[in-house]
């Protein structure tokens, strides 16, 4: 079932860029059943039992029409699972919950369309031409490959050209609005290297921001309970600022220039209550207090270093691309869950079930 899925994913994944495909593998009985729209805004009612189809969701000034998801669905799962106007699914091994994280993919897709046009985001007819020239050639198809395919969707040039153009808009936008906002410093792909693959041994050592307390003579019963040191912790716990709690409380005499960085440590020599926290540590997250002799310390994490020879310094590109493509996704989500306030979406109440 878990490879299933995964597969599923991976399909699913591709129709952001092959969109005008979908109805290559619909039926001739789903073609003739083209919909005669007169409201933008999806009813927000359920279908009765005798419709063949309808709005789905509207985004803004653009609808999700219920053969458009029966479309996605089906192709999605490689003709495996179909779905009607109650929502009701049949064959195929996917679960309600995927096919609402498909539905809502679509929908998120809309979201991207409508930003895209409100921001003025436009493609000429002549880049149009070229990048569909450049798609085919990455697919391995020639004009006349595609004209046999649209030819089995029953669609024309002109919409294939409309659909492929709405999704260079949408990646015009991510590209425009998103990824601007998308930034990765080496010391995050060291760390997420580490969180990724728990390669402790190519470890060479860690960069840490130090604030040291020293304990009063009155103090050595209980020494962190001193007023300082729960000063300390509560600042870090309300999410202030290591930085400014270094140049506030840290009493290390070199605390105003160094502003607390330490020369990178070897693992040997880091406590070992830090050191056990080493893998699943985050970058900024702050350790302590720790008693070191005669005064307390908190570490601010500031990341891993590893050797010249490891596997992370040989493909450092490729897991740059990794980090930033996860942030990409983080990001996006964020954005397209802020949008959703933004737009006016109607979705039809559509339970889906098995």
């Amino acid at each position: 079932m878990k490879r299933h899925y995964y597969k599923i994913c991976q399909i699913f994944c591709c129709l952001c860029l092959t969109f005008f495909l979908w109805s290559c593998q619909a039926t001739n009985e789903t073609k003739s059943k083209e919909p005669k729209l007169i409201p933008t805004l999806a009813p927000l009612v359920p279908f009765d039992n005798t419709i063949v189809d309808g709005i789905l969701v509207s985004v803004a000034d653009r609808a999700i029409l219920l053969s458009d998801f029966q479309k996605l669905l089906y192709t999605a799962t490689e003709g495996k699972t179909s779905i009607d106007a109650n929502g009701k699914l049949s064959g195929g091994e996917i679960t309600p919950e995927q096919a609402q994280q498909m539905l809502n993919f679509f929908i998120n897709q809309k979201i991207l369309e409508v930003k895209a046009a409100l921001i003025g985001i436009e493609v000429s007819e002549e880049e149009l031409t070229q990048k569909i020239n450049d798609f085919l050639t990455q697919q391995h198809l020639t004009q006349t490959d595609l004209e046999i395919q649209l030819g089995k969707a029953g669609k024309s040039m002109k919409e294939y050209r409309s659909e492929f153009k709405s999704e260079i808009l949408k990646q015009e936008l991510i590209g425009k609005v998103i990824s601007p906002l998308v930034t990765v410093t080496d010391d995050e792909i060291n760390n997420f290297y580490l969180h990724e693959t728990g390669q402790m041994k190519q470890i060479t050592g860690a960069k840490l921001r130090s604030l040291m307390i020293q304990i009063p003579d009155n103090w050595t019963k209980k020494p962190l309970q001193t007023p300082k040191i729960l000063e300390v912790t509560k600042a870090i716990s309300k999410g202030e600022k290591f930085i400014d709690l270094v140049k506030k409380y840290s009493m290390a005499s070199d605390a105003t220039q160094t502003l607390g960085i330490l020369p990178p440590k070897p693992l040997a020599q880091l406590p070992i209550e830090l050191r056990k926290k080493l893998q699943v540590l985050k970058i900024n997250q702050v350790v302590g207090p720790i008693l070191i002799g005669p005064s307390a310390f908190f570490f601010e994490y500031l990341g891993p270093d590893f050797s010249h020879n490891s596997e992370l310094k040989t493909n450092y590109a490729s897991w740059k691309n990794k980090l930033l493509n996860k942030k990409l996704d983080e990001r996006l989500a964020s954005y397209l869950k802020q949008e959703r306030n933004n737009i006016r979406i109607n979705e039809r109440p559509f339970h889906i079930s098995r």
